[in-house]
């Protein structure tokens, strides 16, 4: 009984020591930064962003001689002005999900899509002709290879598909759906949670820590928000936003990289157990044909040629 209890204990320490470096790391930290460059940024505006002669009062007021107490209200009050800073940091992310709809219908949202359609169909005819060029010529793919792969990395670093999105991270994820179901006949958005049951711990552990990658991508999103606008009274501050949104942006690449081969793998790997968890036959690789039944037994809805399904009794 003792021993079980130094095991529970340790198990809560260890729970809390995670916790208090993740409220560090997450609010705490970049919640300090941002009221360290807010204040001086107050003090100096616009009109003397870069001079420094204007910080000199501020720098007299912080070094001047105060009563202990004040000193200790003024580090609470920074540290409280932190945290409500990084609670309001992590709530961006939300809060611009929210307005995902509205801003992929607005007009910047449709120029960009047809921007990036252009690109990608100009990558795609090149390659397309490179291929055709190594097709007439009788020694053409030991001469145009190497350059046919290159227009085609051209064409997939735009997309892998057709470009439907105004950004790479929502063309990736949408790529990443039609593949799926162009190969196995899946719809992921219904499959997902009932294969993530069947996934192993390994594997969930891999996919949740790519999502958390993703989800400190978007509250870094959110920090950029604040600075910009922070740049509102202070003009560098637009820089820093645009510093950190470029971090956010390759972040969450990488993240929606990482995370769409995850689950591409997953579902090549355990798509047929999936399938037979369901009581459907399912012989070596899982086929269009039965991954559409699959969609039926999972929508709940009786399947379009009932002759083909013959559940397997439990």
């Amino acid at each position: 009984m003792g021993e079980r209890d130094q095991r529970v204990n340790g198990l809560l320490v260890e729970l809390g020591r995670q916790i208090a470096t993740r409220w560090l790391t997450t609010l705490l930290i970049p919640g300090l930064l941002w009221v360290c460059v807010a204040v001086p940024a107050c003090q100096l505006g616009w009109a003397h962003a870069l001079d420094p002669h204007a910080a000199e009062p501020l720098l007299r007021w912080f070094v001047s001689r105060r009563p202990a107490g004040q000193n200790i209200a003024l580090a609470v009050a920074v540290l409280m002005a932190a945290l409500g800073v990084g609670m309001t940091a992590t709530g961006v992310p939300a809060i611009l999900r929210l307005l995902r709809p509205v801003a992929a219908r607005s007009a910047p949202a449709r120029r960009l899509r047809t921007a990036r359609l252009a690109r990608w169909e100009r990558a795609r005819r090149a390659a397309e002709h490179l291929e055709a060029e190594a097709l007439r010529a009788a020694d053409g793919s030991t001469i145009v290879g190497p350059q046919i792969a290159q227009a085609r990395a051209r064409q997939y670093a735009i997309s892998l598909e057709e470009p439907a999105h105004a950004t790479w991270v929502g063309d990736r994820l949408r790529a990443n759906m039609l593949r799926i179901h162009r190969g196995y006949g899946l719809d992921v958005a219904l499959v997902w949670p009932r294969l993530w049951v069947i996934l192993p711990d390994s594997l969930r552990a891999d996919i949740s820590a790519v999502q958390n990658s993703y989800a400190a991508a978007g509250v870094t999103v959110g920090w950029a928000v604040l600075y910009a606008a922070l740049g509102l009274v202070w003009g560098p501050a637009l820089l820093i936003a645009v510093a950190v949104l470029a971090v956010a942006f390759v972040r969450a690449r990488s993240a929606t990289e990482v995370l769409c081969q995850l689950v591409e793998a997953a579902t090549d790997l355990y798509a047929s157990a999936l399938a037979d968890q369901l009581h459907i036959p399912c012989t070596g690789v899982l086929t269009p044909d039965l991954g559409h039944l699959v969609n039926e037994v999972l929508r709940k809805e009786p399947p379009q040629n009932p002759s083909r399904f013959t559940p397997r009794p439990p």
